[in-house]
């Protein structure tokens, strides 16, 4: 029995897990024809030791849900930075400070860079605070996780760990330490997440600006730059010659799409796992909602689950402005528990307009012609807001909220 088994029960998330705990290497991943990673097994390798298929959300049927009473009771915090600059980070800069206390108490540190060479996101080992700022800023792409995950499994036997990742990557990591008893040597982290879109999306997107701007390769990405403050998606791109390409708050076709939904991975659109607490230790997040409307330095979520998750928080609590929050206040602003509303046929045809050679704006208006006439109104109302001034944008948002 291997991860191809008919059995299966869900869609593949592309944690690649199973390529890295396979021990005949009979695994390869590679990305499919919509721009998705995904695992292809040589057969004349593989000696059916079902290791795979143990770690896989594909074939788990209990699935644990955290119940309604973890958050009645539950502390969730919002954090940021005490001092310090914190415009390189995403939010409130909780993740950055929680890697470099947990490099200074001996943990190597796995998280998510940019690799500009392939253009696409990439885990790697982080031995040192200076290793580990790559990993600042959220990637809105997935990441190619498995030589990592791969030296992981090595390395976790005899090192301490911390793993940063999205929950269907840190289910597969806490799935494989159990099975080898080993969960005491790795902390995990994970994120609240909205899904991946197709890698082709990106790569079609910074296309389309070199294109545009006459350039050949950008030196450095942002994918939400706070160059606008926080709460606004604005990707930045620099250039070797002090070019610097910031997106429109008006016209984004990738944020566009990724926000569509239609374009995600295949197991996005109902992922248990974004929608469970139960596999991590802490999970962060930008605290979206209401009260933090006006902040334009950036305010974490921080959700501490276990004892691990608790003491961590605790360890670095002394360096952030942190404020004690109730989940009602955070969670009906995330995509925690939201199953996506998917129309497949216009799924495939937008997936397929992607390796069409059409620019993205096409890909957009095939997706709005779909819609019904609210949320084409919600897309046009979006669009014109950015042309106010702030101020009255964010009376808008609080009105909304």
């Amino acid at each position: 029995m291997n991860i191809n088994d008919s059995k299966e029960l869900r869609a593949c998330t592309s944690c690649q897990i199973c390529a890295a705990v396979c021990p005949k290497n009979a695994i390869l991943i590679r990305l499919n024809h919509d721009g998705f990673y995904r695992p292809y097994i040589d057969k004349s390798l593989c000696i059916d030791c079902g290791l795979c298929v143990k770690v896989c959300y594909k074939f788990d049927p209990n699935i644990k849900i955290t119940p309604d009473s973890f958050f009645e009771r539950a502390p969730l915090y919002a954090a940021s930075l005490r001092e310090g600059d914190i415009s390189a980070t995403t939010s409130g800069g909780v993740a950055d400070l929680l890697a470099k206390m947990l490099l200074e108490k001996g943990y190597i540190c796995v998280g998510v860079a940019y690799d500009l060479e392939h253009n696409s996101a990439l885990h790697k080992f982080a031995y040192n605070y200076e290793q580990a700022k790559s990993f600042r800023g959220s990637k809105y792409i997935q990441s190619y996780t498995f030589p990592a995950f791969k030296k992981l499994i090595r390395c976790c036997t005899s090192q301490k760990i911390a793993v940063f990742g999205i929950p269907c990557q840190i289910y597969a990591i806490r799935k494989y330490l159990l099975l080898r008893r080993l969960r005491n040597q790795v902390v995990l982290i994970d994120l609240y997440c909205h899904g991946c879109p197709s890698l082709y999306l990106w790569r079609k997107y910074i296309k389309e600006v070199d294109v545009l701007l006459g350039e050949k390769k950008f030196d450095s990405v942002n994918f939400r730059d706070k160059v606008r403050g926080w709460g606004h998606y604005n990707i930045v791109l620099k250039y070797g010659n002090a070019n610097v390409f910031i997106s429109s708050p008006k016209k984004n076709e990738f944020y566009t799409l990724f926000f569509s939904n239609h374009i995600l991975n295949d197991a996005c659109s109902d992922c248990k796992l974004r929608s469970t607490l139960a596999y991590t230790d802490i999970r962060l997040g930008d605290f979206w909602g209401r009260k933090y409307l006006s902040n334009s330095r950036g305010v974490s979520a921080v959700s501490p689950v276990t004892k691990i998750g608790r003491c961590l928080f605790d360890s670095i609590r002394d360096k952030l402005n942190v404020q004690k929050h109730l989940y009602e206040e955070f969670l009906p602003y995330q995509s925690y528990s939201k199953i996506y509303s998917i129309n497949r046929g216009l799924r495939r045809k937008m997936l397929d307009s992607l390796l069409e050679d059409r620019p993205l704006r096409d890909t957009v208006r095939l997706f709005y012609k779909h819609q019904d006439f609210r949320l084409c109104l919600k897309h046009f109302l979006k669009g014109f807001i950015c042309y106010l001034p702030d101020s009255v944008e964010r009376i808008l948002k609080r009105i909304v909220y």
